[in-house]
């Protein structure tokens, strides 16, 4: 059964002008393009992309077919010359990395073919390598060559380099380590799906078991009038709530079926608390969390058996509400608006300037903001005001770790989110500087329009 050391990450740095260094060029790639092992044949998505290619009418995309290859890359299958092509001209460090999984758990990872490997490294190689070697994941260059000649294992073979030389130091222990974590979570993500799955499968036949528990075994005196409902009763009624959770605990002793359906959610959460690589305090209250939900679920199912909700019907006929002008719903709608114009003005060495701040989880820097023209105008209108509220937005945003290192497309949809919510600082602070008579009068029309 998969594990968080089911995939095994083994990487070495061959740093500029050493022999290591040469004889990848030489050798070290020749050896994973043709050992007996490697495997050269066509993959689906190779067949697409040749195609694709094809029909592009990109003449000499490919040296070699697909399929009389090991190597692949980003785009697609990569004739053996051309990568020593690629390799020679590359300035800086040159790292050679190897993934490898047990052939019994190949098949629950997904990774039990060439073309799994493809999937998974052209999704998740970039932003790990990026990570690892320290640079913009857009100047991560590297190809790779699944082998099936090891026994007990499946394996791919990485060698990775930046375009721009910018990679020519060893790894730093805690990058690599959050590269290692980064993987490791991507090739557990099919296995912890399944087990979600079954996490929920066992959580129904818990609460059908507490839900059979016979309405006299429920002993307990509901209030007169109110809801009947578990968390209704542990706000109003704190004591007839514990009597709830000790009858059912009386009642698992009594119902073997109930305690075996409890034990078996407790084993998948616990399961799912493993492949998420928690552990410590945090696994603890993970598991915790998960089993004061079971048990709601139970003791409102069990309550059913007992007494039918008091809940008042919905009104026939009610009228919509007018849609409120302020409240989270309307700050949600003009995020959004927001989110839009920042994926439409910040671009280039502004929006790579936020991601990496996001992913070193460090404040967005205010310039990157500059072609927003909402935070132009507000500028205009209170500089020294709208300033401090974008800084106060930037260091709350990223101040906070999280859930975690991100994947590429995550950082960038969260850089996204942090320029807006300061877009949104910027012209609340403006507003309110226009309500206190320190702003410019000829910028205020076209703040109020932007902002309503």
């Amino acid at each position: 059964m998969a594990s968080r050391s089911s995939l095994v990450v083994n990487a070495r740095v061959h740093l500029p002008g050493s022999r290591g260094r040469s004889a990848v060029i030489t050798n070290n790639v020749e050896y994973i393009a043709t050992r007996e092992g490697a495997d050269r044949s066509l993959t689906p998505d190779d067949a697409r992309r040749a195609e694709l290619a094809e029909r592009m009418g990109l003449v000499g995309y490919y040296a070699e077919r697909p399929g009389s290859t090991a190597l692949f890359g980003q785009d697609g299958a990569v004739a053996l010359k051309d990568a020593r092509k690629e390799l020679e001209a590359a300035d800086g460090a040159i790292a050679t990395v190897v993934l490898s999984v047990r052939r019994d758990e190949a098949d629950e990872l997904r990774l039990a073919c060439k073309e799994d490997w493809q999937r998974f490294c052209r999704q998740n190689l970039a932003p790990a390598l990026s990570e690892a070697m320290g640079v913009p994941e857009s100047s991560v260059r590297w190809l790779a060559a699944e082998h099936e000649n090891h026994p007990s294992s499946k394996h791919v073979h990485v060698v990775a380099w930046s375009s721009d030389g910018s990679f020519d130091s060893l790894m730093a222990r805690n990058r690599l380590e959050r590269a290692r974590s980064d993987l490791t979570g991507a090739a557990l993500r099919p296995a912890l799906a399944v087990e979600h799955e079954a996490r929920d499968i066992a959580r129904t036949r818990a609460v059908d078991a507490a839900r059979a528990v016979p309405a006299e075994e429920i002993d307990v005196t509901l209030p007169p009038d109110g809801r009947i409902s578990y968390a209704h009763l542990r706000r109003w009624h704190p004591d007839t709530a514990k009597a709830v959770d000790a009858a059912l605990e009386l009642a698992e002793s009594k119902h073997p079926e109930l305690k075996a359906a409890n034990d078996a959610y407790r084993d998948s959460i616990e399961r799912c608390a493993e492949l998420k690589g928690l552990g410590g305090a945090r696994r603890d209250r993970y598991v915790e969390d998960a089993m004061g939900e079971l048990r709601s679920r139970q003791a409102n199912a069990a309550l059913r058996t007992v007494a039918p909700d008091r809940t008042a019907p919905p009104e026939k006929g009610a009228r919509r509400t007018h849609r409120p002008k302020e409240g989270p719903a309307t700050d949600r709608r003009r995020t959004r608006a927001l989110e839009a114009e920042v994926r439409a003005c910040v671009t280039g060495r502004d929006l790579e300037e936020a991601r990496e701040a996001v992913r070193g989880r460090r404040p967005v820097p205010e310039s990157c903001l500059r072609a927003c023209p909402s935070y132009a105008l507000s500028v205009a209108k209170a500089p020294i005001a709208v300033g401090g509220a974008v800084a106060r937005a930037l260091m709350a945003d990223t101040g906070s770790k999280g859930g975690g290192r991100t994947l590429s497309d995550e950082v960038g949809r969260k850089a996204e989110r942090i320029l807006a919510r300061a877009l949104m600082s910027a012209i609340s602070a403006a507003l309110r500087g226009d309500a206190a008579g320190v702003v410019l009068a000829p910028a205020k029309t076209i703040v109020k329009g932007i902002f309503l």
